[in-house]
C-alpha cells in the first residue's frame, strides 16, 4: 500500500532504487492527484480545470483563467510519507493511507506558474491572461503576443509595451519578500519552500532519479515505469538575456495551459531575441502541471532562511504564514516560528546529499556532487576565504535561465539578504 525510492548516502549515483508496491509505481496515484484548479477567495475549490487542457473546466466548458473567477492554482494532495535510514541508506516512502510510522503530508497549494500583481498592483495574483488562436498563443500581425484587455505588467514594470520586449502578462519580478507579503491577501502567501520540496520528491519517485534534467521521454521502460528526466529548462545565454530585456522574464504566464495537468513541453516563440532579428524557440517544461519547474527565475521561500553563523551555517524553516518575516541581516536571534531543519554547507558546489530530518524536505546538507552525480543541483554560499558578512540570508530555489546544470529541484542559493529584489527573481502565490 505504498511505494518509494532508496538511495545511499554513500554513492553518488544518481539513480534511486524503485521500493514497495511496484504497480504503483506505474499507476502512480499520488502524483496524478497533482492538478490545477480555479480557487474562491477563501481557497477552496471553485472549479477544477481538464486534466488535458486547462483552458476549460474538468467537465469540458470553457473556463476562465485570467484571475475574473479567481487565482489559479495547483493542488498537491495529501498524502502520507515515512523516511527509514539503515546504515548510509535511506528510503523515502509515500501511500495514501495512514500505515504505521507514516507521517501525513497535509494538502497544499501554489500557483501553477509564477504569480504577479494585479493591474492595480496591490494584490498577488496567480493568472493566465494569453489569447488564443485553436491551441496556438494568439499573435499580431508583428507576431507580438496578444494578450486580454486589462493584463499587468510583470518583470520589474518597465514599459516596453507593444515591443518584442514587452513585460506584459509576465511574472512579477524584483520585489523584495516583504513587498510580495504585503501583497498577498485572503490567506495566500509565498512559502514556496516546503510544497516545492514535496513536489520534488514526487518527481524523484516517479522517475527514481536525483537528476531532474536528465534528457526527457514520454516513452516508458519495458517494465512500464517513467524514465530520463525532465530535461533542460528555458535555457538561454547570459549574456543574451541581459541584452534582450536586462534579465526580466520572456515567458509569459500560462504558456503550458494547453497541457493541462500532464508532464512535457511545448515550444514559445521569443520574438527578435537580443534585437538581433531571428526569433528564438524556447522549450518550456510542466511537470504534472508546475510551470518552469527550474531555470527559468529564481524563486522567493518567504518560509525559509538560512543563517550563515562563524561557527556553522543552518537552514531555517517556518510552517506558520503569519510568521514569515524578513529579519535583519545582523540579527542574533531566531525569528519566531522559524526552527533549524538542517546544517547547511559552508562553501558552494554541487550538492552530494540531501537531508533527512524530521520533516525530510530534502534540502542539500553536502557538497561534493557534480552535474551527473550526487544531488545534480547546485548549492550557492556566501563564504569565502576572508568572508565576515556573518548573519541573516534568505533562501531562493529553482535557479535562472542560464545556470545550466546549476538548476533543478535541489538547487539551493544561501547568497542574498532577504532584502534582495532583482529582474530574474520571482515568486510563486501559495496557500496552506
Amino acid at each position: 500500500m505504498w511505494y518509494g525510492v532508496q538511495g545511499d548516502f554513500s554513492s553518488s549515483d544518481t539513480k534511486l532504487t524503485r521500493v514497495g508496491n511496484l504497480d504503483l509505481h506505474r499507476s502512480l496515484p499520488i502524483q496524478k492527484k497533482l492538478r490545477r484548479f480555479v480557487e474562491d477567495t477563501d481557497g477552496s475549490v471553485k472549479y477544477y480545470l481538464h486534466s488535458n487542457d486547462s483552458r476549460k473546466k474538468d467537465g469540458g466548458a470553457a473556463a476562465n483563467i485570467d484571475g475574473t473567477d479567481g487565482n489559479v492554482m495547483l493542488e498537491k494532495p495529501e498524502y502520507f510519507r515515512r523516511v527509514e535510514i539503515y546504515g548510509t541508506k535511506w528510503l523515502y516512502a509515500i501511500s495514501e493511507y495512514e500505515l504505521p510510522g507514516f507521517v501525513k503530508m497535509s494538502r497544499k497549494t501554489c500557483s501553477p506558474w509564477y504569480a504577479t500583481f494585479n493591474a492595480a498592483g496591490d494584490t498577488a495574483i496567480s493568472a493566465c491572461f494569453l489569447t488564443w488562436d485553436g491551441d496556438q498563443i494568439a499573435r499580431d500581425s508583428d507576431g507580438l503576443v496578444v494578450y486580454k484587455s486589462g493584463a499587468p505588467r510583470g518583470g520589474n514594470g518597465t514599459d516596453w509595451d507593444g515591443t518584442y520586449r514587452s513585460l506584459i502578462g509576465m511574472p512579477k519580478t524584483n520585489v523584495a519578500k516583504n513587498t510580495v507579503r504585503g501583497k498577498c491577501k485572503n490567506g495566500t502567501h509565498h512559502g514556496f519552500g516546503r510544497v516545492y520540496s514535496e513536489i520534488a520528491w514526487l518527481y524523484r519517485i516517479e522517475y527514481a532519479e536525483m537528476n531532474c534534467q536528465a534528457e526527457f521521454t514520454e516513452t516508458l521502460t519495458d517494465d512500464g515505469f517513467h524514465q530520463g528526466g525532465l530535461g533542460n529548462g528555458c535555457t538561454v545565454a547570459d549574456k543574451e538575456w541581459t541584452t534582450h530585456n536586462s534579465h526580466n522574464p520572456f515567458v509569459p504566464c500560462g504558456v503550458t495551459a494547453t497541457l493541462g495537468n500532464n508532464t512535457g513541453k511545448v515550444t514559445y516563440k521569443v520574438k527578435n531575441w537580443a534585437g538581433g532579428g531571428t526569433d528564438k524557440d524556447i522549450q518550456v517544461t510542466s511537470y504534472r502541471g508546475l510551470e518552469t519547474p527550474f531555470e527559468y527565475l529564481w524563486s522567493l521561500a518567504d518560509d525559509l532562511l538560512a543563517w550563515h553563523k562563524q561557527d556553522v551555517s543552518e537552514l531555517y524553516v517556518c510552517e506558520d504564514p503569519t510568521k514569515f518575516t524578513s529579519p535583519a541581516d545582523g540579527a542574533t536571534t531566531v525569528p519566531a516560528g522559524y526552527v533549524a531543519e538542517t546544517e547547511i554547507p559552508r562553501h558552494s558546489g554541487y550538492g552530494l546529499t540531501l537531508s533527512m530530518g524530521d520533516h525530510a524536505y530534502g534540502f542539500i546538507d553536502a557538497i561534493g556532487g557534480a552535474a551527473n552525480k550526487g544531488v545534480c543541483d547546485y548549492f550557492y554560499s556566501p563564504i569565502t576565504d576572508g568572508f565576515t558578512d556573518w548573519g541573516w540570508y534568505g533562501a531562493l530555489l529553482s535557479a535562472h535561465a542560464y545556470a545550466g546544470t546549476y538548476a533543478g529541484f535541489g538547487c539551493l542559493h544561501t547568497h542574498r539578504r532577504s532584502s534582495v529584489a532583482i529582474a530574474d527573481i520571482g515568486f510563486r502565490l501559495c496557500r496552506f
